[in-house]
C-alpha cells in the first residue's frame, strides 16, 4: 500500500472516529478530530460538512458558512471523498447547510434589527442555496421545505413548522430526507 493510500486511510479512520464522537454527543471531540482530518487535507468535503453542521448546531455560524462553502467548493470541484452516498445528495446536503447556516445568521438579532439591506440579502442567498440544493437532491424535503416556504410570510412560515411539529426547533438541522436536516452521516451514521 503506498504511503498516500496509508494516509487517506487514516484520515478515513480518524473521520469516522469524528462521526462517533459526534454520535455520542461529543460534539468538542468531534469538531477537534474534523480539524484534525482538515489539516492533514483540507480538500476532503465531507469533514467540512460535518464540521460546518457541529459549527451551526452550537451557534459559531460564521466559521459554519465558511466550512460549508468550502465543501461546496471542493464537491463541485468532483472532490467528493466518501462513496457512501451519491453525488447528489451530497452536494445537496452541502447546500442546504449552507442555506440553514445563512438563514440562522438572518434571523440573528443583529441582522433583524440592523441593516434591512444584509437581511434582505442574507435571505435570497440562503432561499438561492435552498433553491439549489433542492433542485440537485429532490428528496430533500428539508430543502424543499424552506424553498417552497420562502415564498411565505414569516408568520405564515412558523405556523407551517408548528403545524408541522418542528417548531422552535434550535438545532439547525439542515440537510436530510427525514427533517433531520444536516446530518451528513444520515444513511448509517458512519459516513458523509
Amino acid at each position: 500500500m503506498a504511503a498516500a493510500d496509508r494516509a487517506l486511510d487514516d484520515l478515513g479512520a480518524r473521520f469516522l472516529e469524528a462521526l462517533e464522537a459526534r454520535r455520542k454527543g461529543d460534539v468538542d471531540g468531534a469538531a477537534e478530530l474534523l480539524r484534525g482530518v482538515l489539516k492533514v487535507e483540507p480538500r476532503l468535503p465531507e469533514p467540512h460538512m460535518e464540521l460546518a453542521h457541529i459549527l451551526l448546531e452550537t451557534g459559531q455560524l460564521g466559521e459554519a458558512e465558511e466550512h460549508a462553502r468550502e465543501a461546496i467548493r471542493h464537491l463541485e470541484a468532483g472532490g467528493q471523498w466518501t462513496d457512501d452516498l451519491p453525488e447528489s445528495v451530497i452536494l445537496g446536503m452541502a447546500w442546504d447547510i449552507l442555506g440553514e447556516v445563512l438563514r440562522r445568521i438572518a434571523d440573528s438579532d443583529e441582522v433583524v434589527f440592523g441593516d434591512p439591506a444584509r437581511f434582505e440579502a442574507l435571505m435570497k442567498e440562503a432561499r438561492a442555496a435552498f433553491d439549489r440544493a433542492a433542485q440537485i437532491d429532490p428528496s430533500n424535503e428539508h430543502a424543499g421545505g424552506w424553498s417552497r416556504d420562502f415564498d411565505l410570510p414569516p408568520i405564515a412560515r412558523r405556523a407551517l413548522r408548528e403545524v408541522a411539529g418542528d417548531a422552535g426547533d434550535s438545532d439547525g438541522d439542515a440537510g436530510d430526507s427525514d427533517g433531520d436536516a444536516g446530518d451528513s452521516s444520515e444513511s448509517d451514521g458512519d459516513s458523509a
